[in-house]
């Protein structure tokens, strides 16, 4: 996981992004996309995971899952 959402290596020729927004839900990380316009033009975006989407927890289980 890369906590910023993209991360550069080996001087810059190098670039991981990571496109899971608060990975697992629990994470807190952003996530990044890559536009490119040519070989050498190009613009990282960092964004957050939309508050609409993320899953509402559960306030118990089922007695299945009790031992």
């Amino acid at each position: 996981m890369v906590e910023d959402g993209y991360s550069y290596n080996h001087d810059k020729a190098c670039v991981t992004i990571f496109t899971a927004p608060n990975y697992c839900y629990r994470c807190g990380n952003l996530a990044a996309f890559m536009n490119m316009n040519g070989t050498s033009n190009y613009q990282l975006t960092q964004f957050e995971p939309s508050p609409e989407n993320e899953p509402e927890l559960m306030k118990s289980f089922s007695d299945y899952f009790m031992f």
